[in-house]
């Protein structure tokens, strides 16, 4: 992409910006399909994944808007394993949630709704490992220890009422 930005106001008109380019970096083939009106909004791509999951089928993948990839792992359309990475050939990590059990994550598959999620254990239940982390939704994730001594739960599943892969 390229962006030229034009200052206006009740003046008038100022002159434009020298052009900026952006590189979105969703043009990766591996990531991106073409779509075709009936193609899945995700892509099927087998990822390194870290053990903890109740779900063992496909697995997809998409970018998301703070330059991480969200993988998915299928127990069916509606129940899956969520995980995060910050490249498409690392690991995906679980995700952890210092105020809950991983509602709030079904905003990583682009839903709204707060979900359902696998058994909930305390933190400390549960093997320390690495993985991504935060307290609410919107807020960015960290990169830590969840589990163990953490204080920072993590679950097998979720049901977000999105179907993956969908469809357009």
């Amino acid at each position: 992409y390229e962006f030229k930005v034009t200052p206006k106001n009740e003046l008038g008109t100022g002159p434009s910006s020298d052009p900026v380019t952006f590189n979105t970096e969703s043009a990766d083939p591996r990531v991106s399909e073409q779509a075709s009106g009936k193609d899945a909004i995700w892509t099927q791509f087998p990822f390194k994944a870290d053990a903890y999951s109740e779900c063992s089928g496909k697995q997809y993948i998409k970018r998301t808007w703070y330059r991480k990839f969200v993988g998915i792992q299928l127990c069916n359309s509606l129940r899956y394993k969520i995980y995060l990475s910050d490249s498409l050939n690392g690991k995906f990590y679980n995700i952890g949630d210092q105020t809950g059990h991983g509602e709030d994550h079904c905003q990583f598959v682009d839903s709204f709704l707060d979900g359902r999620t696998g058994t909930q254990m305390l933190a400390d239940q549960l093997p320390s490992r690495p993985g991504f982390f935060r307290a609410l939704r919107q807020e960015p994730v960290m990169f830590g220890q969840i589990g163990g001594k953490s204080h920072v739960t993590y679950v097998g599943w979720y049901e977000c009422g999105t179907p993956i892969p969908g469809k357009w």
